[in-house]
């Protein structure tokens, strides 16, 4: 994040600055292009998959379906959340815009309802048993849903463990009719 030093300078008169530098700002992203380039990346890899992309008031869902589908979501989706992030990191090329969410057959939905079920399991684990309960490695989106599940339970707390990009989610007992106040 810039933190600008300068506060004579305004908002208005920065970004004048940066359009005069670059041009126009760049148009927000077309479903019907993130749709090819999604077909382009998965044929240039030789998959035999199908695409169709929408656009919503948050995102651009792109649905992946067809013959290879379980290659995209072998080890949790690893290659679904890669080729998401190469997609987002290509279309928008370090400037804002909707997100792109990749899924396929609804497995993000499944694997979040997942992710929640095995969070609270580990929370009921933890307020009975009175330990911390460690939960296997997550990417960051993961350990955000199990925070914001786990965050309006009475009794227990979270807290991420690790260093890198998948770390472990703690459950931690706060005792009983304890609310957590740190979110």
């Amino acid at each position: 994040m810039l933190i600008d030093d300068d506060p004579s300078q305004d908002a208005s008169t920065a970004n004048d600055a940066d359009d005069a530098g670059r041009g126009s700002p760049m148009p927000p992203a077309d479903p019907a292009e993130v749709e090819n380039l999604t077909r382009e990346v998965l044929t240039g890899l030789g998959l035999d998959l199908s695409v169709t992309a929408r656009d919503t008031e948050t995102s651009i869902e792109v649905d992946i379906e067809g013959a290879d589908r379980d290659l995209l979501l072998d080890r949790h989706g690893e290659a679904l959340n890669a080729l998401q992030y190469l997609l987002n990191r290509i279309v928008y090329r370090g400037r804002g815009g909707k997100k792109i969410h990749l899924d396929s057959g609804g497995y993000r939905k499944n694997r979040e309802d997942e992710i929640v079920d095995i969070a609270r399991r580990a929370a009921e684990a933890a307020k009975s048993r009175g330990k911390e309960q460690l939960l296997s490695p997550l990417n960051p989106y993961e350990r955000r849903l199990v925070h914001l599940a786990l965050g309006e339970i009475d009794g227990v707390t979270t807290r991420s463990v690790g260093d890198g990009f998948l770390k472990r989610v703690a459950v931690v007992p706060t005792g009983p009719g304890t609310k957590r106040t740190d979110r």
